[in-house]
């Protein structure tokens, strides 16, 4: 049987399911607000940075970093890594010179002798190299190695290829990494067989090129010029009274200090600011640095598969 309910009980049904409604937008927007000028331990708010250089972030992203003193550091680092990323793909989508590998033969000879084909030869490939590390300063050196992982050249020939200690990285996490994954890979800071400082390599999969084939015939190695890192850090920390800029790798291994001489290798490793990071947040809270209550504003870079996280510390 079909009920009819007085009118006036029917109007004042509407009213309280709307008042309810109006309390639980205002209550999500105050929430949302907060959430995102807030700079507390609570925060949870995620960027969706973009490595390949496509987007840039937007607003809301922008407005909470630079209430935490990071933005005028994170957009110069993002941008530069995505001109790294930039480079990995073309060679993916075979729209650079390195995407067709090998043109020269590597005897066991060459691998004794120079660590990788002669600088006489493959010179279009070279030359290409050397031209994007005059136009990407971030970058220390540009290779090419095998599939098993021996190097077939590297440019700057001098020390990158002739000083090099070996002519076989198989066993590096970043050879593995892009093999087993076919796209770009990051390595966590490691220490250069060429020079014997820390170091971080992008390695990316070189394809075929035959239709419908994703067999890999190489790989393109780009390693990071963490100095420029380091400079950059610490002219955006110039403004910035009694505070250190720290970039970390997604082990917390020290990358770039506003204070210090990364050669050290300091590492952050066990804040939970960084695990918080490395999960996609962005915000601030205290920690104990050094038996020291510091708070520590931080927030993620994405990097191919990985994370870079910038941390801001002050002293409370």
């Amino acid at each position: 049987m079909l009920k009819v309910f007085p009118s006036g009980f029917l109007l004042l049904s509407i009213l309280l399911v709307g008042s309810i409604m109006i309390l639980f937008v205002s209550s999500s927007t105050i929430n949302a607000f907060s959430q995102a000028t807030e700079s507390s331990s609570r925060s949870n708010t995620f960027i969706n940075s973009n490595p390949t250089g496509s987007g840039l972030l937007n607003d809301t992203n922008m407005k909470l970093l630079d209430s935490l003193g990071l933005a005028t550091v994170y957009q110069p680092l993002e941008r530069e890594i995505a001109k790294i990323m930039d480079i990995a793909y073309q060679s993916m989508n075979l729209t650079n010179s390195f995407g067709s590998f090998p043109l020269s033969n590597l005897t066991a000879d060459m691998q004794q002798k120079y660590r990788g084909i002669p600088s006489d030869q493959d010179i279009d490939k070279r030359n290409e190299a050397k031209s994007l590390l005059e136009t990407n300063t971030y970058l220390s050196f540009i290779g090419m190695t095998f599939p098993n992982g021996d190097t077939y050249f590297s440019e700057p020939y001098f020390p990158s290829q002739t000083n090099s200690s070996a002519y076989n990285y198989g066993y590096r996490d970043h050879i593995i990494g892009a093999l087993e994954s076919k796209h770009p890979y990051l390595s966590n800071v490691i220490t250069a067989a060429s020079t014997g400082k820390p170091l971080v390599v992008l390695a990316s999969p070189i394809f075929s090129g035959e239709t419908g084939n994703n067999t890999i015939i190489g790989l393109l190695a780009l390693g990071f010029n963490l100095e420029q890192f380091d400079n950059l850090i610490k002219s955006e920390s110039l403004d910035l009274n009694n505070t250190r800029l720290v970039l970390v790798d997604n082990n917390g291994t020290e990358i770039s200090d506003s204070e210090s001489n990364t050669s050290k290798l300091e590492t952050f490793k066990g804040l939970q600011s960084i695990e918080k990071a490395k999960s996609g947040q962005v915000g601030s809270m205290s920690e104990l640095i050094n038996g020291r209550n510091m708070s520590v504003s931080y927030a993620p870079i994405d990097i191919a598969q990985s994370k870079w996280i910038l941390l801001s510390i002050t002293p409370n």
